[in-house]
């Protein structure tokens, strides 16, 4: 019998890590400006905050541009969250770049590393995260890394960092790697206003999957890696002037693109992938970080609510987008992109019925996003007819073999074959109820989903058909 227990007792924490002692964290990132903000804010979803971002100035002494971050570091240790100082940032300032390459050196380092003990003394902080980034990344970093790391584990402190996705600086050493108690990955920024001929998601899923699997093959373990999650997307609509648009600013134009990935040119992370990529860095990983906690809807379309209920094992349903009603629901269907395997399973257990909106309608940038069509993932192939009766045709003209899938209201799959290049293929839907239907398609890395209507037998139109709601369609992949 005792063995039996032990047994049982082992399998749960197989199932549920957090009853074998792993802790997962949450770390978010909030910027010191945000302090009007601290009433909306919800720190007991958190384990770590990282207040954003200090710098020397010229004394080597570190500053937050003359605001006082005592309250932030006193509303989130009221929630039992550890807070860390996060310094640097990914845009220095000429003066701060000069004073971080003066206070690195050998000769003053010391003296600098005391001085960031001494502010973190002062403010009770548990750590500091360590921000640098590119080009002030140099020979002098491992060494600052090592010795500011030895002076906080002195104290029972933390020291952490922030590094790129898929990138190791040739400057950070396995041992400077080894001292950080973890690493907040920055799987995002794929692509954004540097590179403004390629507009596309610029942190998919896949992108965090190959992330994780990179740092895993730099010897850094599991435990110790935290998957960065962006809650904010850059607009592609104005390639002269790409922009960042937060996911708060996204769902108060439109509920129903808290369900979304992309709206015309503009890519960012909704709730069903940042909810999949929670489920991925449970599974894979020390936990999630969180840049930034102000760019989120403080709403029910909350992000961090939605990586909250991933980590509590909370599976009630995400709340559904409302609903937008049309006079007509036949109208242009727009190429979107494939759920993957992890995100489709998502999406039935958290958000229910995976229907799109009857229109994703927002001007984000200066120009029409309806008239945003060059879409690197459309594929040559036709759907007919649509609203659909009896058959659906599908005509592959692709150069190699189309993944397709059939889905109803419930997300059940109907259907799922390949269809073969320069091929046709006919599913017979004749025993199918009226109503929406899902279909979508993916080779390599292009991929489509398609609303399809099935009438009603006499072949006249729906009549006063509305909008589900709920919905997702749109996950560009990498």
């Amino acid at each position: 019998m005792q063995y039996r227990l032990m047994f049982s007792f082992f399998l749960l924490c197989s199932f549920f890590p957090a009853l074998s002692g792993q802790a997962e964290k949450v770390v978010g990132y909030l910027q010191y400006g945000r302090g009007y903000m601290l009433d909306e804010l919800q720190f007991d979803k958190l384990t770590h905050l990282c207040i954003a971002f200090a710098n020397p100035d010229e004394k080597g002494r570190l500053q937050t541009g003359g605001v006082d971050i005592g309250p932030i570091v006193k509303r989130a240790k009221a929630a039992n969250v550890k807070v860390l100082i996060s310094v640097a940032g990914g845009a220095l300032e000429p003066e701060w770049a000069a004073a971080w390459k003066t206070y690195m050196q050998p000769w003053n380092r010391q003296y600098f590393v005391n001085e960031m003990m001494n502010y973190v003394r002062r403010h009770q902080l548990d750590g500091v995260d360590v921000d640098l980034e590119w080009k002030h990344v140099d020979h002098h970093y491992s060494p600052f890394v090592l010795a500011l790391g030895r002076a906080l584990h002195a104290e029972g402190k933390l020291i952490t960092a922030a590094l790129p996705g898929k990138k190791r600086y040739k400057h950070i050493t396995d041992q400077a790697l080894g001292i950080l108690d973890f690493i907040n990955i920055m799987a995002y920024d794929l692509t954004g206003p540097w590179e403004p001929t390629r507009s596309g998601p610029h942190s998919p899923y896949t992108f965090a999957e190959s992330c994780l699997s990179y740092w895993k093959k730099q010897g850094v373990e599991s435990s110790k890696l935290v998957l960065g999650l962006p809650f904010y997307g850059w607009d592609f609509t104005n390639r002269e002037r790409i922009r960042s648009v937060n996911y708060g600013v996204i769902v108060d134009r439109n509920p129903a693109f808290a369900h979304l990935d992309q709206v015309g040119q503009l890519y960012f992370n909704g709730l069903v992938t940042i909810t999949a990529k929670t489920e991925l860095a449970l599974q894979h990983a020390g936990g999630v970080m969180l840049w930034e906690l102000g760019r989120d809807a403080l709403n029910e379309y909350s992000l961090l609510e939605a990586v909250s209920r991933v980590m509590r094992g909370d599976t009630t349903l995400m709340p559904a987008p409302q609903p937008v009603v049309e006079a007509t629901v036949q109208k242009e269907e727009k190429i979107v992109a494939l759920p993957t395997d992890q995100q489709r399973k998502t999406a039935a257990r958290f958000i229910g019925p995976m229907m799109p909106p009857d229109t994703v309608d927002a001007d984000f940038g200066e120009a029409p996003l309806a008239e945003e069509r060059a879409d690197p993932y459309r594929l040559d192939l036709e759907v007919a007819p649509n609203p659909f009766v009896d058959t659906i045709t599908i005509v592959n003209h692709e150069q190699g073999p189309i993944h397709l899938v059939l889905t109803n209201e419930k997300g059940q799959i109907l259907f799922e074959s390949d269809v073969q290049p320069n091929s046709t293929l006919t599913w017979e839907t004749s025993s199918f109820p009226h109503g929406y239907y899902t279909f979508s398609a993916m080779v390599g890395g292009r991929q489509l989903s398609r609303r399809l209507i099935k009438r009603i037998p006499t072949n006249k139109p729906l009549q006063g058909v509305q909008s589900k709601g709920g919905v997702l369609q749109n996950w560009p992949q990498h």
